[in-house]
Formats: structure tokens, C-alpha cells, sequence
């Protein structure tokens, strides 16, 4: 039985933690762990500032803020700045020092998101590197469901930590990461991991001025990420917002200019994991809820149904914290999928 591992952010909040928090709890642990985030992260800090009174959840003090929800809201502000315009009150002048990023003639917004990617490398990077190594080690429900994985298998993350790589290694499974030239090679001959929304250990340099995008044995550090004069670009982990509209795998045109290697690499896990879902027997489905505010993965399951054929069956197995999110996951997956089956098997633990 061919055999299909979706995770999303509660697939590593329930094995590591409060350590790994889903995007809701975002804000507020980055709070607990740095407190003093808004000088360290000033234009990020303008921007939540800037942005309370136009998105839900950014509390008063901000001191609680989701991740997807402020990184969705700064994408917007990018793409409808012809309209509002890229001001931003309250940012540090002159630019504060620490990284020579800010003497790159970036907007504002630009600064921010830039700062946000230090903040998801700073909370899911290295920091969680000794309790994913505990758990690669241990016997959680995550690490149960990939030992029964066969070559030919597949581990689709939507996570940017490295927990499901680290539980491959420590069981010696053979690992092919998606890739466009997955056609020429014989795949099934290992299990495929797909991570649609880029990992925390692919070193991307942008302009890539030829480069590829290094794939690291360990996420890349906060103090990594920065403009390099020499090499005249930014190295950033290459990884895509939680947004509704992904430019990363939309834009060719201008992918194609300044960051094909990176553009090929992310449309790849994408087509790679619709291709497999597309074929599966059984889905196992650890902490992921299929959001429908994300419209890109929407509309690419929808063509994961279509694709299926009529005859062959799906059963879907799903963990969560509880049987009342269960319920609502389930609604979510009968619309997309019909599978035979659509079995709660508790939480992640």
C-alpha cells in the first residue's frame, strides 16, 4: 500500500513542544524567548505596529501575533504597493548597523520581511537542533508513522524545521528530496520528501547570479542571513511565506531572472507532492488542517481529486490535538479528496 505523510506545524508542536509553536502562537514565543524582539527586529516591529489596527490577532502590547497572519499582511502591503504605497512609520533612521543588509537600498516592508525570516530561523532553526535530536531517538507517534515508510514512499512537510529529515537519518531510510530533474532518476527506489514550503537548511542567495541553492545537514544560523558584499547578494534561508499567493512559484518571468535555481527547486516539491498524493493509497495526515485561506495548496489538492481515478481508494488517517478539530480537518478533506475512509487517531504526541 502505497503511503503519503502530510505534516503541518502541530506535527512538531506535538512532538517537540512549545519549542516549535503553530503560527498562532508565534508572537508570543518569540516574546518568552527574546524579549526584547522589538529592538532586535525594528522594522518588523514598526510593521506589527503599523498593521494592528488592519489584522485580527496582533494584541495590544504585541506581544501576541500569528505568523501567517502579519507575514500575509506584509506580503500584501509588497504586492499592492503601487496602491498604498511602502511607507512605514516608527522605522529606526539612521538604519540601525548590525547587519550590512540595511545599507542596501531596501523599502521599509522589504526590511521587515527580512527580519521575519531571522525570527522563523531564530524560533524553528538551531535552537530546536537538541530536542529533534531527542526525538529522532525516541519513540513518538511521528517518528512510529515514518518507520513503517517503504521506498517509494512519500513525507510531504509543510514545516521548515528539520524534524522529519532528522527521523528519516536516525532510521536509515534512503531519502530523494524532490527535485526537477526527479524524471530522469529512479525514485522509488527511496522515500521522496517534499517540503512545498521550503526548508530551513536551503542556502539561497538572491540574485542567485548563477549559484544554486545549497542543501545544509543543519538549518542555517541567525547571524548567516545577511547582504554579502562579495558575492553581491542576500543568503537567506530559502524558504516561502505562509500566504495566500506565493510569488516564489508564480512569477516566472521574474523567478527566472534572479532566482531560477530556487524557483525550479519550490515549484518541484509542489509537483512532486500532488504527483504522489495523486497516486497514494492511504494518507497520514500529522497536525496539517488543509486551511483554506492558503489558496495556492486549495487549488493544487483540487487537482490532486481530479487526478485521481474514480476506482481507486483513499484512506486518510488524521492526528489531532483533539476530536472537535478532528471534525472540522475531516470537512475540510471530504471536500477535497472523498476518500473511503477518514479515520481520528488521536494526537500527535
Amino acid at each position: 500500500m502505497s503511503r503519503v505523510i502530510v505534516l503541518g506545524a502541530g506535527a512538531s508542536k506535538g512532538t517537540l513542544g512549545k519549542q516549535a509553536p503553530v503560527a498562532m502562537d508565534f508572537g508570543e514565543y518569540l516574546k518568552e524567548i527574546l524579549p526584547n524582539w522589538d529592538q532586535k527586529y525594528p522594522y518588523l516591529a514598526a510593521a506589527i505596529r503599523f498593521l494592528k489596527p488592519r489584522t485580527p490577532d496582533i494584541s495590544e502590547k504585541l506581544d501576541s501575533w500569528a505568523l501567517d497572519k502579519v507575514w500575509g499582511a506584509i506580503d500584501n502591503r509588497v504586492k499592492f504597493q503601487y496602491i498604498l504605497g511602502l511607507s512605514l512609520p516608527g522605522v529606526p533612521f539612521p538604519p540601525p548597523a548590525m547587519k550590512r543588509i540595511y545599507e542596501v537600498n531596501l523599502d521599509p516592508w522589504g526590511f521587515a520581511g527580512f527580519e521575519l525570516r531571522c525570527a522563523v530561523t531564530r524560533v524553528y532553526g538551531i535552537a530546536l537542533d537538541p530536542t529533534i535530536q531527542n526525538a529522532a531517538k525516541g519513540n513518538g507517534t511521528l517518528k512510529k508513522e515514518i518507520e513503517q515508510l517503504q521506498p517509494g514512499d512519500c513525507v510531504i512537510s509543510f514545516n521548515y524545521d528539520l524534524l522529519a529529515e532528522k527521523i528519516l537519518e536516525e532510521l536509515n531510510k534512503k531519502v530523494a528530496i524532490a527535485n526537477h530533474w526527479l524524471e530522469n532518476m529512479n525514485d522509488h527506489e527511496a522515500i521522496l520528501l517534499c517540503k512545498p514550503h521550503g526548508s530551513l537548511n536551503w542556502k539561497q542567495r538572491i540574485p542567485e547570479g548563477g549559484r544554486t541553492v545549497q542543501i545544509l545537514n543543519r538549518p542555517m544560523q541567525e547571524d548567516e542571513i545577511d547582504f554579502d558584499p562579495v558575492q553581491n547578494a542576500t543568503i537567506q534561508p530559502g524558504i516561502a511565506a505562509p500566504v495566500p499567493f506565493k510569488s516564489e512559484i508564480i512569477s516566472p518571468e521574474l523567478q527566472v531572472r534572479s532566482v531560477s535555481n530556487f524557483f525550479n527547486l519550490l515549484v518541484a516539491q509542489w509537483k512532486c507532492a500532488i504527483q504522489r498524493i495523486s497516486e497514494a493509497e492511504k494518507l497520514i495526515v500529522l497536525g496539517y488542517g488543509f486551511p483554506p485561506e492558503d489558496l495556492h495548496a486549495q487549488y493544487l489538492f483540487a487537482e490532486v481529486a481530479a487526478k485521481r481515478k474514480s476506482s481507486k481508494k483513499l484512506e486518510i488517517e488524521v492526528y489531532e490535538n483533539c476530536e472537535q478539530r478532528f471534525e472540522e480537518v475531516k470537512k475540510e478533506i471530504n471536500k477535497l479528496f472523498n476518500p473511503t475512509s477518514c479515520k481520528y487517531q488521536g494526537p500527535v504526541e
